[in-house]
């Protein structure tokens, strides 16, 4: 070759190495991570090539005429240079996992533009997954980092923003050049502070949330409690909990119902030699029994159909079994619906926990934990009166007992059967409308995972105490109170809808039995932590009546003859101050002793 030639060579080199670094810099792909290349990337990929080889060629013209290439030679490095570099990149993806199938996948036409929440790499996992089964039904125009990861690189053509403070910016620019935008938020268990900041942004700006769950696509993804409420996940120490259970036999009443079934699967995780199921539905038992012995083989399992309220029986299995925890997790919860059977209530909620109780005794448990509600907080309702005394007898038990005896107070659960969460539910997916009982009630909720995780931890500090916490009763912190309206209109939005617009919210006005604020302590009760995050122990100065057990049952056996008017009096005794919502009689001034 001559050396004319070569310098010419050496030149075009030269020249083509320049163009094609500032075609990657002006098509920002310098700002990709290989392994999150996707097919609207190969696209830039060839753009950019294409542009610098053209680049290249006027380059050449203007710059060194002199300097002569063969026609074909643009084509041939721009094809060179597109292979290498998207072999490169596809060899990448495949090497973390991304696979080559969804690479060729494109966006789908007229996709909503859509800004994502969340760790970056899960980002990129949903976008992913959605991809393998079609063109990406959304449009990314930008990524909100909540890890602070990648800030500055483009995934899927949308840069990667740090910090929860650039949402709602991005959410005005992107409404300023789109028609439709939306909000998602990525992953199964989005963090607190993400979940509310895109609420509230959704909230102002009108836009649509959506929630994209890891590996599920990019469509809309059920409503989460945790999504709703926005409660990160407490990582708690087992050691408490396992200690407790390890090895030994657990009973836990009400085995069926939403609280009392994840009770069961905390407590099978940490290893006990045997779990005894005790509940009065024949399908919440049969589907809890179902679920632990494929998941836990190895455990013991005892399922009883059983009313609590049937004393010869619960003594008979307390007696056969001779648990060492006891979790009394069984009740009668609707408080308007209680209050049309308010004897039903009364027999459940404190006739039953004082049969389960008794057997305790009898059988000498280590531990016992009685599961209460806030509704038993200056009671307005028959279904928290129950509670609050039912309460104080675990309290007078707890002096006559050998073991630990304590009670756990806490607010609503959300997605509990028949909660207030699977009513917005269904309305919302008929079209609404949202029925809420009033624009100001307030209720503490906290989900189920959290608490029956907390139920445990209380219980082995309960059982580590010891007589040491005699008149203290433990109560879960549930954070700050939601707003009804706020909980729909999150859930609505959570639909991608838009309350008030697409789907309306009316209120129905107060129920039997409920009030708008409810109460986790009463005023003479002493507020302190615990060892254990999330766990307050309220102490109780006030003792309960001496004859509390003469009192309960003269309360059960006018219940159990449908007597309402006395089964109240009685109750009255107790709780002298209790007054249902909306009895305009004051039972406290009617002789007790005129009543049958």
């Amino acid at each position: 070759m001559e050396p004319a030639s070569v310098e010419a060579t050496i030149v075009a080199i030269i020249c083509y190495g320049v163009s094609i670094a500032l075609a990657l810099v002006a098509f920002r792909l310098n700002q990709l991570v290989w392994r999150w290349t996707s097919a609207d990337d190969l696209v830039r990929l060839s753009q950019a090539v294409a542009a610098a080889s053209i680049g290249t060629v006027a380059v050449l013209f203007f710059v060194d005429p002199s300097v002569i290439v063969p026609r074909i030679t643009p084509a041939l490095a721009a094809l060179v240079s597109f292979v290498l570099m998207a072999a490169a990149r596809g060899f990448a993806r495949v090497l973390s996992g991304g696979g080559l199938r969804a690479l060729f996948r494109t966006i789908a036409p007229n996709a909503p533009a859509t800004i994502l929440v969340g760790p970056t790499e899960a980002i990129t996992q949903a976008i992913h997954a959605a991809r393998l089964s079609g063109p990406l039904p959304i449009r990314p125009i930008a990524i909100v980092s909540t890890m602070g990861t990648q800030v500055g690189k483009i995934f899927a053509g949308a840069r990667v923003f740090g910090g929860l403070e650039t949402l709602e910016p991005l959410v005005a620019d992107a409404l300023s050049r789109n028609s439709e935008v939306r909000i998602a938020l990525i992953g199964r268990d989005p963090a607190r502070r993400a979940a509310q900041v895109a609420l509230q942004v959704a909230s102002r700006k009108g836009v649509a949330l959506m929630r994209i769950p890891e590996g599920a696509g990019a469509t809309l993804g059920a409503v989460h409690p945790s999504d709703v409420l926005g409660r990160s996940r407490r990582e708690l120490d087992l050691s408490g909990p396992r200690s407790l259970v390890r090895f030994k036999q657990v009973l836990v009443t009400g085995a069926g119902g939403t609280i009392g079934s994840e009770i069961v699967k905390q407590i099978a995780e940490l290893s006990p030699s045997r779990i005894i199921l005790v509940d009065s539905s024949e399908n919440n038992l049969f589907q809890i029994s179902s679920e632990i012995k494929v998941a836990y083989p190895n455990i013991d399992l005892v399922v009883r159909l059983c009313d609590i309220r049937d004393r010869p029986r619960v003594s008979a299995i307390f007696e056969k079994y001779r648990p060492h925890v006891v979790v009394h997790a069984a009740a009668n919860k609707h408080v308007p619906m209680m209050e049309g059977h308010f004897c039903e209530a009364l027999e459940v909620n404190l006739g039953g926990t004082c049969v389960v109780a008794d057997a305790a005794i009898a059988a000498n448990v280590e531990s016992f934990v009685f599961i209460s509600t806030d509704k038993a907080v200056n009671p307005v309702n028959v279904m928290g009166a129950a509670k609050r005394v039912a309460e104080l007898y675990v309290r007078d038990c707890s002096r006559r007992a050998t073991g630990a005896f304590h009670s756990v107070r806490f607010g609503n659960v959300l997605g509990s059967s028949g909660s207030v969460m699977t009513v917005f539910e269904r309305q919302i997916a008929r079209g609404g409308p949202v029925t809420i009982t009033h624009s100001e009630m307030t209720r503490w909720f906290m989900t189920v995972e959290e608490a029956s995780s907390l139920v445990l931890q209380a219980a082995a500090i309960g059982a580590e105490k010891g007589g040491e916490l005699y008149g203290g009763q433990f109560v879960l912190d549930m954070g700050d109170p939601v707003r009804i309206v706020e909980l729909a209109e999150s859930m609505i939005r959570m639909k991608g809808k838009e309350p008030w617009r697409d789907i309306a919210i009316i209120e129905t006005g107060l129920r039997p039995g409920e009030r708008l604020h409810e109460e986790l302590f009463h005023a003479f009760e002493r507020v302190e932590n615990t060892s254990v995050e999330g766990v307050l122990l309220a102490s109780d100065p006030v003792e309960p009546p001496e004859n509390l057990r003469t009192l309960i049952d003269h309360v059960l056996d006018a219940a159990r003859k449908d007597k309402e008017t006395a089964a109240l009096m009685w109750l009255q005794r107790i709780l002298p101050d209790f007054k249902r919502r909306g009895d305009q009689t004051m039972i406290k001034s009617v002789d007790i002793r005129t009543v049958e």
